[in-house]
């Protein structure tokens, strides 16, 4: 090597290494499926979270910050990318979305900073889980293992507050409190069952705290303390039905405590002891990484900084998601500033409470759906069964638990058009996806060979305004609105014709003109397309859907337009009973390994095989 060259590369290394040693150690402590409910310093009285009280003692306690998802795979997704997911298409559980090759997961940011990055354990985002980042992502990775001067990055996950721990079949926890005191949610029923369930979470709770006494007391023994910054936070809300996966606050809302210590207090607006209402949400976290280090933030990521010099304005709003969780298909978006709370839901024909076999495993929702079959709910705790509203708008201070929906409420006119053109101008700023029915989109993806990212950002494949302006057809115009669904069924744009569609079947319109274009549809060479219709034209009791959706599930490659027509066959059941002779035999053709499905990115749906022939299995036995 060329003496100058070698000086340089020298002066290059060293420059490096003193930046990283001047440099805070960042280390993440993160619980499942945890809303700030049963933590002390949030409020609750009977919350045993003493080592993260201190914490929140010591640092800084986010009132509003969010998971922007209200499930693991989406919420992570967005907390490894520093991005929303339904901007490149990995809003869906576990979707394994592929990104353009310029953007790479955070991790791979500060190991280019010179931070040595590790992952305890768990991933489970929809993005390919092999992304290259971490320096060790595994159940022995830790911050001990890194070579000597480096600044680390760690994350340890505890998983005991899991919505298994309340599942009896893989769980059996003794209550942390006496059913006496549990406060059962207003949209629960109050049963013996329900309040064994909160009181058990108590228990898993209190085990998730001495995880985070464990971790701090290995900063503490090895003299780190002072330079490193502690996150605390949790993937998600939960844990009971109506909270995980769903875009209520009980789903979204998450505690996070970030202590600084006083060597880096330059690096944070407030003060130790202090609480702040800023909203914060997970896309926020990558940049907020970046900033602290001293790193360049990506212009591709969608989060502001909310800590370090590079700190920006605070947001009047975080922004909120939910699609396909497990085998059921849904579309929802929210804006909350932690005074109220939006939620767009754009299949309103269907009810929020749609089936799921896992969360189902939790004997509280049985049971739940029992009583509702029973006619022995209240208004409020009927609601999760019934087909959602277009909108809804909840004011958190006087209606915590979210039962009274305001978006009807001449008084809150104002701020229900405010909130509803926030969230059309996300959509529109972020690009979002979610308009392409899954399996649309990944026909398109196969198709073209374009990424989701890319057809999310073609104006002539994906003309977002217009498509947005179809799916609010609905709002403040009901069934006026039908001249104009009528002219979009007939549109050149396939999504501007499925919008029409979805609109037409929340209003269970029975116009003949529709109906005759409906009836048109079944023959799309669209199979989302297909399917809706003939849902659509099966609702309203004109036409047997059979025949088109054991088509798709008999003859199609498409492994998700399989899961819309099974979901379709599930919506119709009562008037149109199951073939079992075709679930069989789609079930000898489904898939027997998620990593063989396809070449191509369809085919990295980890783990849906299993829980499609598990959904197949309970449809089968009915």
């Amino acid at each position: 090597m060329l003496p100058a060259l070698k000086t340089t590369l020298l002066a290059a290394a060293l420059s490096i290494c003193a930046f990283a040693a001047d440099r805070p150690n960042i280390l993440w402590i993160t619980s499942e499926d945890n809303s700030p409910d049963y933590l002390g310093c949030y409020g609750d009285t009977h919350g045993k979270s003493p080592t993260i009280d201190q914490l929140a003692r010591e640092g800084t306690l986010y009132e509003f910050a969010y998971a922007n998802a209200a499930v693991c795979g989406p919420a992570r997704t967005t907390l490894i990318t520093g991005m929303y997911p339904p901007s490149f298409g990995g809003e869906h559980m576990r979707s394994q979305a592929d990104l353009p090759k310029n953007i790479k997961i955070y991790p791979q940011y500060l190991r280019d900073a010179g931070y040595y990055a590790t992952n305890n354990s768990k991933k489970d985002y929809n993005i390919d889980q092999n992304s290259p980042g971490w320096d060790e992502s595994s159940r022995t990775a830790h911050w001990k293992n890194r070579p000597d001067g480096k600044p680390f990055f760690a994350i340890f996950n505890a998983g005991v507050t899991h919505e298994s721990a309340l599942h009896p079949s893989r769980n059996t926890v003794k209550p942390g409190i006496p059913l006496s005191k549990v406060r059962v949610p207003a949209y629960l029923p109050d049963t013996e069952t329900v309040r064994d369930r909160i009181a058990s979470y108590y228990t898993r709770v209190q085990e998730m705290d001495n995880f985070v006494a464990k971790h701090l007391k290995e900063l503490e023994d090895a003299g780190l303390a002072d330079d490193t910054i502690v996150f605390y936070y949790s993937d998600h809300g939960g844990v009971m039905p109506r909270s995980k996966r769903f875009v209520y606050d009980s789903g979204t809302h998450v505690p996070l405590v970030v202590r600084v210590p006083k060597k880096w207090a330059h690096l944070s607006p407030h003060k130790p002891g202090s609480r702040t209402k800023e909203p914060v949400g997970f896309v926020d976290f990558a940049p907020t990484l970046l900033s602290l280090i001293g790193a360049d933030i990506p212009e591709h990521m969608q989060g502001r900084a909310f800590l370090g010099e590079q700190r920006a304005p605070v947001p009047e709003y975080a922004h909120t998601f939910r699609a396909r969780a497990d085998e059921r298909i849904d579309f929802k978006r929210g804006v909350t500033n932690g005074k109220y709370n939006y939620i767009r839901n754009y299949l309103a024909y269907l009810p929020t409470g749609q089936h799921v076999n896992y969360l189902w495993d939790n004997p509280a929702a049985g049971e739940w759906e029992a009583l509702f079959k029973s006619g022995k709910t209240t208004e409020a705790q009927s609601a999760f069964f019934l087909p959602a509203p277009l909108e809804e708008l909840f004011d958190l201070e006087a209606d915590p638990d979210e039962v009274n929906n305001l978006a009807d409420d001449p008084a809150y006119r104002d701020v229900l058009v405010k909130m509803r053109n926030a969230n059309r101008e996300h959509l529109l700023r972020t690009y979002d996806s979610g308009f392409i029915p899954e399996a649309l989109l990944l026909e398109w993806s196969r198709g073209s060979g374009k990424i989701p990212y890319e057809i999310a950002r073609d104006p002539v494949q994906y003309p977002l305004e217009k498509i947005i302006a179809t799916a609010d057809a609905l709002l403040d115009q009901g069934e006026n609105a039908l001249p104009r669904l009528t002219r979009a069924l007939a549109d050149e744009n396939p999504l501007v014709q499925y919008w029409a569609l979805i609109n037409c079947m929340v209003l269970k319109t029975e116009d003949e003109r529709i109906t005759r274009r409906i009836t048109a549809l079944t023959r799309s060479p669209i199979a989302s397309t297909r399917i809706a219709a003939a849902e659509h034209l099966a609702r309203l009791g004109k036409k047997d859907p059979r025949p088109v959706l054991n088509d798709v599930l008999l003859n199609s490659s498409n492994v998700m337009a399989r899961l819309q027509a099974i979901n379709a066959l599930d919506h119709v059941r009562d008037a149109y009973p199951f073939d079992k002779s075709v679930f069989e035999r789609s079930a000898s053709i489904w898939p027997s390994d998620a990593n063989d499905i396809q070449a191509d990115w369809m085919g990295r749906y980890k783990a849906y095989d299993v829980r499609v022939m598990e959904f197949l299995e309970t449809l089968s036995s009915k």
